[in-house]
């Protein structure tokens, strides 16, 4: 029976550690018996920095360029990195990446002679060793054979790799009163020193003759400079018909801005040849990155339910919207949107004014609304599980008109986005923000977006999180609806070439994205993906979305039932349809869910126990679809509130919410010692059950690293006591649990590049399951977490916050599994308590 509530470690800075001193990797030869082989590679890398070196030479933008290092796919791994001999940091500091082993480095000309020595040092033949304890054999490659054999080529950064659209493409976007901006354009890095000195190595050349560049584009050209994201210098650049003088407008200082809020309005100028040569010369430069087309947003498409199309006059009548009780506490959600209409006036606890009333329509807005407030006096409760009641704080940012009405450009409306977020949490005590504005822009393999990076740092700032759709498909590229027999779905999608990839910027790992399945009762599969609803990563890592809820079926018939139902602006009921509204859904479960408990749990926390308790639905788990599911649902639909904090009597599930700091010379790890429930383990030690764990981890970012944004990795484990030692002697523990997208295979070697696939390696939000048949030979078991830290960073001095959850239960549900581990928790050091009320006691 589920009465058993989840228990909290309250006392989890007593379970952390030094790690276990590790061995020091050893050199790998990627050349290993092909000395002849590598002798050639090693001379195109040096014919490749003397092209460098003479481009650099003679280089109008002076001695300083960006390379663009590739290392071999067998070479992914952090040990692997050409940072220890090579690319020495105070020499050639890495400055970002793109695809996974994709570098990018500082290259200056002063330099370069040295790294050709150091690349021309590689021996061409390997020096054999013999080991000491048996006399044995081995290969001991040097640090330079080996990263010299890592890379696989080096170039200075390609301009034509810099912009991937047309100037056709860009004066139509512009065109469009979805656009909220001008060209926006990364820079490798801000290359200004703050010291005083001479310039040998060229940075301050470099930016001079950039900043050169943009005021020779002339008159009307408008360049906004705006904070870094993460290390990665954002500009944006517009260019109009003023006859203004071209000017460069720093919005990053303290006193920035003040230009362009005294400038005329003036038009896009339209003429082709002048959008042509403009990002002609930024792709040339050798600072600019990427040159990103116009940011179009939106929060309505075609997925609209039909008419009805009786030819009838008939509107139902205004439905009697429950009032909130005087003196009851309620959760409340913060709606981003276009507005929330009068019918829900009780519910709206404050609203932000940027825009006046007249200058939005709440017709969206109030169909969020009501599916966060009210779910259930449009829905039966199979739909939407959790009850009516719930505060709405209203931030209207998304106008009736064109954006650029209203916002001077992209980083504008994200800092309005700031600044509802910080009134909200302030005044009202918000933390969950329901954003359904996406950017009509598929998530990028390689690149974490401007939108994502700047929603993760208003998350970090705030202590907020944020529930986003993953966006719609138009009705011309909508899907088929899904087929009962999975066979068909694989056949379907192998064939399918139409890009149905996740919107801007639900690639936000600090967020909660959500993808849209079929509600029951309607023509559709239920708990299949929408016809409609895009699927992920997007991203060359991770999941994405994180979880599916019901979204509305896509249907064409008129008058037939999308299945999910909310209010409109006159407080009628109407049918909904689209990812819009399944994201309220999830935001009223983790709002309802930090309710229930007193707002006591880290943002890790909150959301490790929504996918904790999340579930693939049944037509998701069938044979074959395991990459589907994934693709379209994540880890599943959550649970409701009240199932989540509760376990029947054969389960039990702890949480933890700590986090890992720096130590005194290698970051510290939990360590959790415990005994295997006594009913599920024989006299001779071997055990058996499920086991499932739920990491959520807060790392430190860097968009400029694109698919290796993540800079730090957490891992968890649960290990058993084995019946043999080390080899110091001590105790030897042995994981026993499997990353959930891991192959059978897993007890095998696995690579680099198949952890960052199927282990989620680097993703912030991992699972594992296990199910145990009496293996081992000791009830002796332990939980770590333990992190890493990549090649070019170093672990935070404030540390890396995280939530983990374990359950262990006994698939047969039998076992007294929560009695038995609770009264083991109660004799240890352990300080286990009801996660309702523990939460309050710590605070």
């Amino acid at each position: 029976m589920a009465n058993n509530p989840v228990q909290i470690i309250l006392n989890d800075q007593d379970f952390h550690q030094a790690p276990d001193p590790g061995q020091p990797p050893r050199n790998r030869d990627f050349f290993d018996k092909a000395d002849e082989a590598f002798a050639a590679h090693k001379n195109a890398l040096i014919a490749s920095i003397d092209v460098v070196i003479a481009q650099l030479r003679t280089s109008p933008y002076g001695p300083l360029a960006y390379l663009k290092v590739q290392m071999r796919s067998e070479a992914l791994a952090k040990s692997y990195r050409p940072v220890w001999w090579l690319f020495k940091r105070d020499q050639f500091p890495c400055v970002g990446a793109e695809a996974v082993g994709t570098l990018y480095f500082e290259a200056p000309l002063i330099y370069l002679s040295m790294l050709r020595s150091r690349i021309e040092a590689a021996e061409l033949v390997v020096e054999t060793k013999y080991r000491q304890s048996d006399g044995a054999p081995y290969k001991a490659p040097t640090a330079a054979r080996a990263e010299v054999g890592a890379i696989d080529t080096i170039e200075i950064a390609p301009p034509e790799r810099k912009r991937n659209f047309s100037v056709a493409a860009a004066l139509a976007a512009l065109d469009d009163p979805r656009a909220v901006s001008g060209y926006q354009i990364e820079l490798f890095h801000a290359p200004a020193d703050p010291v005083i000195a001479d310039d040998p190595i060229g940075r301050g050349t470099l930016l001079r003759s950039f900043e050169g560049l943009l005021i020779g584009l002339g008159s009307g050209a408008r360049t906004f400079v705006h904070r870094s994201i993460g290390r990665t210098p954002v500009l944006e650049l517009q260019l109009t018909t003023g006859v203004q003088p071209a000017l460069i407008d720093n919005r990053s200082s303290p006193v920035g801005g003040e230009i362009a809020a005294v400038l005329p309005a003036s038009g896009v100028d339209r003429s082709p040849d002048r959008h042509e040569a403009a990002l002609n010369a930024l792709q040339a430069h050798p600072l600019v990155r990427a040159v990103l087309p116009p940011v179009l947003l939106q929060i309505e498409d075609e997925q609209r339910p039909p008419e009805s199309g009786l030819g009838l006059d008939l509107l139902p009548r205004p439905l009697a919207i429950p009032k909130p009780i005087a003196g009851a506490t309620y959760p409340i959600v913060g709606v981003i949107d276009s507005g929330v209409a009068t019918p829900l006036d009780d519910w709206v606890t404050g609203r932000f004014d940027y825009l006046s009333p007249d200058e939005f329509n709440a017709v969206h807005g109030t169909g969020v609304a009501g599916l966060i407030s009210v779910p259930q006096l449009t829905n039966h409760p199979s739909v939407t599980p959790e009850a009516d009641g719930c505060r709405i704080y209203d931030v209207p940012l998304f106008p009736s008109g064109p954006f650029s009405a209203h916002y001077r450009g992209f980083v504008d409306f994200l800092e309005e986005v700031e600044q509802a977020v910080a009134e909200g949490q302030r005044e009202y005590g918000v933390r969950i923000f329901n954003l359904s504005i996406n950017a009509v822009s598929d998530v990028e393999r390689y690149r974490y977006s401007i939108y994502a990076s700047r929603l993760d740092q208003i998350a970090d700032a705030y202590g907020v999180i944020f529930v986003n759709t993953v966006g719609n498909l138009p009705r011309a590229h909508a899907r088929a609806p899904w087929p009962k027999k999975p066979s068909e779905a694989v056949r379907y999608f192998s064939s399918r070439t139409t890009s149905d990839t996740i919107f801007k910027p639900s690639e936000s790992v600090r967020a909660i994205s959500v993808g849209a399945i079929n509600p029951p009762g309607t023509d559709h599969l239920e708990g299949a993906p929408t016809v409609y609803t895009t699927r992920g990563p997007g991203l060359q890592v991770g999941v994405k979305p994180d979880v599916a809820a019901f979204g509305g079926a896509g249907v064409t018939a008129p008058g037939a039932s999308t299945g999910l139902a909310s209010i409109d602006v006159e407080g009628r009921r109407q049918d909904v349809v689209g990812t819009s509204f399944a994201a309220p859904l999830v935001a009223r479960t983790l709002a309802g869910l930090d309710a229930a408990t007193n707002g006591g749990l880290h943002v890790e926390a909150l959301k490790a126990m929504l996918l904790h308790h999340a579930a693939l639905p049944e037509p998701l788990t069938r044979r074959g679809l395991k990459d589907l599911a994934r693709q379209f649902a994540g880890f599943g639909k959550p649970a409701q509130v009240a199932d989540m904090l509760e376990t029947d009597d054969h389960q039990i599930t702890l949480l933890f919410q700590s986090r890992l700091s720096i130590g005194e010379r290698k970051p510290v790890i939990l360590r959790f010692p415990f005994a295997w429930p006594q009913s599920l383990a024989d006299s001779d030690g071997k055990c058996s059950g499920r086991a499932r764990i739920t990491l959520v981890y807060a790392p430190p970012l860097d968009p400029a690293f694109g698919a290796e944004f993540v800079r730090v990795n957490l891992e968890a484990s649960l290990k058993q006591l084995q019946a043999e030692p080390d080899k110091d002697g001590n105790p030897r523990y042995l994981n026993q649990i499997d990353p959930l997208y891991y192959p059978k295979s897993a007890r095998l070697a696995v690579p680099e590049k198949a952890l960052i696939d199927h282990g989620l390696k680097w993703w912030p939000s991992k699972q594992y399951q296990s199910t145990f048949d009496e293996i081992g030979v000791s009830s002796q078991w332990r939980l770590e977490v333990t992190s890493l830290v990549r090649a070019e960073t170093r672990f935070p001095a404030e540390g890396v916050p995280f939530a983990v959850l374990l359950t262990i239960e006994d698939p047969a549900g039998a076992a007294p599994v929560f009695r038995e581990l609770r009264q083991h928790l109660q004799t240890s050091q352990a300080n286990a308590q009801d996660v309702r009320t523990a939460v309050r006691l710590r605070a």
